[in-house]
């Protein structure tokens, strides 16, 4: 009778945990039980545990964690240990922000969370400008979330073995509640973090996702939006530094 109930009580967690799942929406994976039950297989075999996408310190060894390490040359390892912010952050205000507990899609909320429609246009308009802005740049389906616009390199430019598991993708926002990604340098990235303005996606710095991938917080703030816009095109500069 006991292990009966017990073994209920496991099903209807597993639905509930399934439910939350899917309710940030699209994005990674098949919208359904078996994309559900590939991030979990998948969280349990490469992902680094939730206190560690926010923990200090995981870029101090590249050497160790960084796909493609082996052979980036001296100038591409030099690149990726560089700041190609124009400007330290501020810490952000308020309480940290935190990812929802799942591996992909990576998200801050649920997607029928309600949105400010200044703050959403500010953000896409400028994001938007971002590939006007630099021309070595183009848009096309994101490769990491199998929908969505994001921002690419050119095929013209060379591209740093230490980005490669990104199939020249820099950056994207998703439509479900405007978190986002950015490749950032490892210098970068531990500045985002450590200023709350992100957190590293759970694969971050296995074969499968790129030291530097990064996620951004939604922001709340048209102020906020600016921020984010500065940390994106750091991304687009250190990925034209390969």
């Amino acid at each position: 009778m006991g292990s009966t109930l017990s073994s209920k009580q496991g099903d209807t967690g597993l639905v509930e945990d399934y439910r939350q799942w899917k309710a940030m929406g699209q994005g990674g994976t098949s919208r359904n039980w078996t994309g559900y039950m590939s991030q979990a297989a998948t969280g349990k075999t490469k992902a680094f545990g939730a206190d560690e996408t926010i923990k200090p310190g995981f870029y101090e060894t590249p050497e160790k964690r960084a796909t493609g390490w082996k052979k980036a040359t001296e100038q591409q390892k030099a690149n990726a240990q560089r700041s190609f912010l124009k400007e330290s952050l501020p810490i952000r205000s308020g309480p940290r922000a935190r990812a929802k507990p799942y591996v992909f899609p990576q998200r801050e909320r649920n997607a029928d969370h309600p949105q400010d429609p200044a703050v959403k246009q500010a953000y896409l308009e400028a994001f938007d400008k971002l590939g006007e802005i630099n021309t070595d740049t183009e848009w096309k389906t994101s490769v990491l979330e199998k929908h969505g616009q994001a921002l690419f390199m050119k095929s013209s430019v060379p591209l740093s073995p230490l980005a490669g598991p990104s199939s020249r993708e820099i950056c994207h926002i998703h439509s479900t509640d405007l978190s986002g990604h950015v490749t950032l340098s490892f210098i970068d990235a531990e500045e985002v973090i450590s200023k709350g303005w992100g957190e590293r996606h759970r694969l971050s710095g296995t074969d499968w996702i790129h030291i530097g991938f990064t996620m951004l917080y939604v922001p709340n703030t048209i102020e906020e939006t600016e921020i984010l816009i500065k940390i994106f095109q750091a991304g687009i500069d250190y990925m034209k530094s390969g």
